[in-house]
């Protein structure tokens, strides 16, 4: 519990990660008083690649939250590199000249952006669970009635807050899982960041190194592939590699297939992050739309339940999303994905268009506009 100085029918913010932390933070800020609060403690480990792309790291830093030299602190890797790869066939090599990839760790990244909010002067309450959701309250797993005046869902693809404003479920299955790897344990530190498609539907392997390990992971979003299928793949990516699956610690966490909530919740109730549906679905990228939104549901709020004007922003993260629905199509489709995967392989400018997405310097449609001119 970092602080507990709950003012009365604050806002309310469920949820401590990115989206929840950047909401807290802005607020905060504000001289809005707000309350976070969340289930575990901090800092805590978070299955997740850790990527952060260049538009991710431009809203830190032009918000305020995270000044440069901060950014630079907690940044543990940067790549230009990635090599695509169909399975074993690696379709293409590519070095970008721009902006790289900053690769975190997402224990001291959240634990960052939540003591941000705090020294901001968000009231902070965790280790402590939400349990039930009404219409101006909520009750914690410590038998704890709080009263809110705004209630901002952050709390991840399986949202109680989401659950109690909205029956839609998720598609498919969504699942991330992960093995961290000393790089003292290979042979060979791998120089660029890897993606293998062709192991499972709508998803990829990954293959993510910084200054102490390798991240491997698998992520699906939507899949229609069981959670054992993903495992099983990753095992035998890691296994026909002479890693052995037993000597680490295999993490998962489920990856939102929510239907994405264009509005951010209704009334007073606000959505932001996972909770929201917000996950690329081609990349993945999760962790900058979370910041995003939680930037988003702040001013919302700070401006008496203006939506219309924040959400229409131009390429905001909600607008990217969508795209991502549409194109993934191109990609994982059964009818198009080996167009998809010759492509990647023979056109250098596809895979700047591939690297220019994770890289967070276009959206989808400028890609795909660039594409048709």
């Amino acid at each position: 519990m970092i602080n507990n100085v709950i003012s009365k029918d604050p806002i309310l913010i469920v949820g401590g990660g990115p989206a929840g932390a950047s909401c807290a933070w802005k607020l905060a800020s504000a001289g809005i008083p707000c309350v976070l609060i969340d289930k575990a403690s901090f800092p805590r480990d978070k299955v997740c690649g850790g990527a952060l792309s260049a538009r991710t790291a431009k809203v830190l830093i032009s918000s305020g939250i995270l000044p440069p030299e901060e950014l630079e602190a907690l940044t543990l890797a940067e790549h230009r590199t990635i090599s695509l790869w169909n399975r074993d066939e690696l379709l293409r090599t590519f070095t970008s000249q721009g902006t790289p990839v900053r690769i975190i760790s997402r224990r001291e990244f959240d634990n960052t952006l939540i003591s941000k909010a705090a020294a901001a002067g968000a009231s902070i309450v965790t280790g402590e669970a939400v349990v039930s959701v009404d219409p101006s309250s909520v009750t914690t797993s410590a038998g704890k009635t709080i009263s809110f005046s705004n209630l901002v869902g952050a709390d991840g693809c399986g949202s109680l807050v989401r659950k109690a404003i909205s029956s839609k479920r998720g598609r498919g299955t969504g699942m991330g899982l992960e093995y961290c790897i000393p790089l003292t344990d290979l042979d060979e530190e791998p120089e660029e960041i890897q993606i293998h498609f062709g192991y499972f539907p709508r998803g990829y392997i990954w293959v993510i190194s910084d200054c102490e390990k390798v991240n491997i992971g698998a992520g699906a979003v939507g899949s229609p592939a069981l959670p054992s299928d993903i495992i099983f793949a990753l095992s035998g990516f890691l296994e026909a590699r002479g890693i052995s699956c037993e000597k680490y610690q295999l993490n998962g966490a489920p990856i939102p297939s929510l239907e994405l909530d264009r509005n951010l919740g209704k009334g007073n109730i606000y959505l932001a992050g996972d909770a929201a549906g917000l996950v690329d679905h081609v990349s993945g990228e999760g962790i900058g739309h979370a910041v995003e939104s939680g930037f988003m549901v702040a001013d919302c709020i700070s401006s008496g339940g203006d939506r219309e004007a924040v959400l229409n922003r131009k390429d905001c993260c909600i607008s990217i999303v969508r795209q991502s629905v549409f194109y993934r199509h191109l990609l994982f489709s059964p009818f198009t994905r080996r167009i998809a995967m010759m492509g990647l392989r023979d056109n250098e400018e596809y895979a700047q268009g591939y690297w220019n997405i994770i890289s967070g310097k276009e959206s989808y449609n400028e890609m795909f506009g660039r594409f048709l001119q």
